[in-house]
């Protein structure tokens, strides 16, 4: 009888689970060189365990190793990994994971100076505070009067943090980081330890002055000649970094994107009636941020503009409870500022302007704003 033929075994068929991501091979790749430390990826199957990452980890995944912030890969892998973030999410900003928005809302607001928050958005922003709301608070200048990189804009800033730490209640130290936004900007993001609710945004561009010219040291630069045209660009005061004015209405919208703003809070625009003879760095601000308001790229229902130095013309509405705690975080700023030069609350008061200034708080609805230009 003729010897029986064996029948060869088929080889099992592995078929590999569906990526949840477009990530390519050689993208994969490109990350492991910028940043290295992918010890999970083999290169020769690229693929695994990226290609379980949902689409928004991918790209978030792949602009923090272009922009040389390596060491938030691990923290999206594993932060997608958890699966506790919505189907559909999109990346939008680093700050989404960096900084995370508040559930019970937040309130981003966008300011000239060190101080003018202090001054003229409280106690509105101690209120949204205490009512459970987070605060995002971005600064655009140095706040540097003119002496450029200096011992004072430092020690306003540190009087900054004190005032929050007086905000929200507690005190202890606060951590920095350098963040590079999708707009192209590089900021620092100031957080005191253990705490969630509050973030300050530095961005140090130079003062304008209230010539509007800006200074010497920081080469005549300024926010108004920005938002008009006549200088093409501006260049932080610590690291010399270029800012371009499309470039900061980029940032306000990521910013008020990422953060999922609950409310907008900015200086009256200086094309708005109530702004004429306020700090040209302020009506610049608030042009600024209305632009993309304007252009349908923030809503404006949420979107309110608090008014400047003319307040001072106006009836005092701010007073009892709230002047008083508003003049307590005030007053603990103002000890770092020698231009104030005023300790505790009856003191500052008794400033020339400031006392005005402090006793009054005049918020627009973007929807109300008077166009006089």
């Amino acid at each position: 009888m003729p010897a029986a033929t064996e029948t060869a075994t088929p080889t099992p068929t592995v078929t590999e689970p569906p990526s949840r991501n477009n990530l390519t091979g050689d993208q994969i790749l490109a990350m492991a060189g910028a940043c290295g430390g992918l010890t999970a990826v083999d290169p020769a199957t690229p693929g695994l365990p990226l290609r379980d990452l949902s689409q928004w980890a991918a790209d978030a995944m792949q602009y923090f190793s272009s922009s040389a912030q390596c060491d938030q890969l691990p923290v999206m892998v594993a932060r997608d990994a958890a699966r506790t973030d919505p189907e559909g999410m999109v990346f939008s900003s680093p700050l989404q994971f960096i900084d995370p928005p508040c559930p019970t809302g937040t309130v981003v607001s966008f300011w000239a100076h060190y101080d003018d928050d202090l001054i003229f958005a409280n106690p509105a922003l101690q209120d949204a505070l205490g009512a459970g709301e987070c605060l995002r608070t971005f600064f655009f200048t140095e706040s540097d009067a003119g002496e450029g990189k200096s011992s004072y804009a430092t020690n306003r800033e540190t009087g900054l943090r004190a005032a929050y730490d007086v905000i929200r209640g507690a005190s202890g130290p606060w951590t920095d980081q350098t963040v590079m936004l999708r707009s192209g900007i590089t900021l620092t993001l100031t957080r005191p330890d253990g705490d969630s609710r509050v973030s300050l945004l530095f961005l140090g561009l130079p003062d304008g002055g209230l010539q509007a010219t800006g200074y010497p040291k920081t080469g005549w630069e300024s926010l108004p000649e920005l938002v008009t045209g006549e200088i093409p660009e501006m260049h932080t005061v610590s690291s010399g970094q270029t800012v371009t004015l499309d470039q900061l209405h980029s940032t306000v919208v990521e910013l008020v994107n990422s953060y999922g703003a609950s409310e907008v809070l900015a200086h009256l625009p200086g094309f708005a009636q109530g702004s004429e003879g306020d700090h040209p760095d302020h009506r610049s601000v608030g042009r600024i941020v209305a632009s993309p308001v304007d252009a349908g790229l923030i809503d404006g229902a949420i979107v309110q503009f608090a008014q400047g130095y003319p307040v001072a013309q106006r009836p005092a509405n701010v007073a009892g409870d709230p002047l008083l705690r508003k003049l307590n975080a005030f007053a603990v700023y103002a000890a770092h500022d020698p231009v104030i030069s005023c300790r505790d609350s009856g003191g500052c008061l008794r400033v020339n302007r400031f006392g005005d200034w402090l006793q009054r708080q005049y918020v627009i609805p973007y929807a109300e704003l008077a166009r006089v230009e």
